[in-house]
Formats: structure tokens, sequence, C-alpha cells
């Protein structure tokens, strides 16, 4: 299955869930109360969006060919986390030890959606390490947070490395699409082939999507011209 067709069925599942999402709350509000039902099946769908984005990238990354392992993981992880999360919100948390291994597959699922998603939009090798800082900053954190779920405690120094760990795993999540940006103009203006030029206006060959693809019928040419 190609990622595109991936893209295109979790979008429009992502916008089916928001519209029943939308519809249980006019529901709620018309009926004049929000009930714990109405709750649990947005909880529910919530964790469907969230468990569904992680599938749709690592199904993606593995068509991909890349960090299958990875890949592979966070489908499953994907699964897990969602019944999980799934069982524990119908089950109103009430279950210690389910709720604690729903909500450390919550912080595993955040995480590697946030790296999942930069290895999507990785192009360049140049930016690999920030990538792997990334996931080395995921790693650290989740840890930290998952422990402090488990021993009832996150304070202290090791709450401050947390947030210090996070902060830095959501500038390198921000830093790639915008350094990548900068790296792609630059490699595609070392690419540019200047064909012809009048009066100021370049005829330029170009590898950039921004271009336009001229298709040439057999023995046409192109012909830069002034118009009289």
């Amino acid at each position: 299955m190609r990622r595109l067709r991936l893209a295109r069925i979790f979008w429009i599942g992502a916008a089916a869930i928001l519209v029943a999402a939308a519809l249980i709350a006019i529901a709620a509000i018309v009926r004049g109360d929000f009930s714990d039902t109405d709750g649990k099946i947005c909880g529910t769908l919530a964790a469907l969006l969230l468990c569904g984005a992680l599938a749709v990238c690592g199904l993606a990354l593995a068509e991909r060919g890349a960090v299958r392992i990875f890949a592979w993981a966070a489908v499953g992880l994907a699964v897990l986390g969602f019944v999980l999360l799934v069982t524990s919100i119908w089950q109103e948390f009430d279950d210690s030890a389910l709720a604690r291994s729903a909500g450390s597959a919550l912080v595993a699922i955040v995480g590697c959606l946030l790296v999942a998603t930069s290895l999507l939009l990785l192009r360049s090798n140049r930016l690999a390490s920030i990538v792997i800082g990334e996931a080395i900053a995921v790693g650290l954190a989740s840890l930290l947070v998952i422990s402090g779920i488990w021993g009832d405690d996150l304070s202290g120094g090791a709450a401050q490395a947390d947030a210090v760990l996070w902060i830095v795993a959501v500038l390198c999540w921000l830093l790639i699409p915008v350094l990548q940006r900068v790296t792609m103009t630059r490699d595609t203006r070392l690419s540019e082939r200047v064909l012809a030029e009048l009066d100021g206006v370049e005829l330029v060959a170009t590898r950039s999507a921004i271009g336009v693809d001229v298709r040439l019928a057999r023995g046409e040419t192109l012909l830069l011209r002034r118009i009289p």
C-alpha cells in the first residue's frame, strides 16, 4: 500500500473521527448533559486518532524500507496502546495497574510519534544527527515519565531534567522541517541552470517542484521572445 494511499485513508478517518466527536458534543449540548458515556466515547475516538496516526507513520516508514525495526515496533505499540487506553477508559481507570500501563503506553506513543514524523519528513542525511538527538531526548524523557508513573513520584531534579529533555525533543522536531526547507532551497539553487535571459527575465531549468512542467511535442523547441 503506497504512502499516499495510507495518508489519504488516515486523513479521511481523522475527519470522520472529528465529525463524530463534534456530533457527540452537539448532542450533549442539546440534551443539556454530557454523560460519562459521552466522555468515554470521545476518549476512545481520541485514542483511535492518536494510535491510528502512529500506525500510519509506522507503515509508511516500513514501506520506505528505512528503520524497519522501529517502524514495525511503532505499529505494534499503536495496536497495544489502543487496547490499553480504550480498556482503561471504559473501566474508568479503576484498575491501578491497567491505568499505569495505559499511561505508560500513552507516553511511549507520543514519543514514537514525534520521532516517526521526523523520520518521514527527513530528506537529507545531513539532518540525520538531529533526528538521532531527538530520539535520544524522547527516549530519556519517556523513561523518566514512565518511571514516575510506576513509582508515583516525579519531582525535583528528575522533573526538571524531564522538562528539559521534552523541550529539546520538541525543538529538534520543529527544527527538522525548517532546516530541511533551507537545505532543499540551497540544493535547488545549486542545481538550477539558466537556459536563456531576456530583459532581466531568465528561463531556468530546475528540479524544484515550483517550476512548470512543459510537455513538448516531437520537433518542438522552446523560444523566449519579447512581446511586440
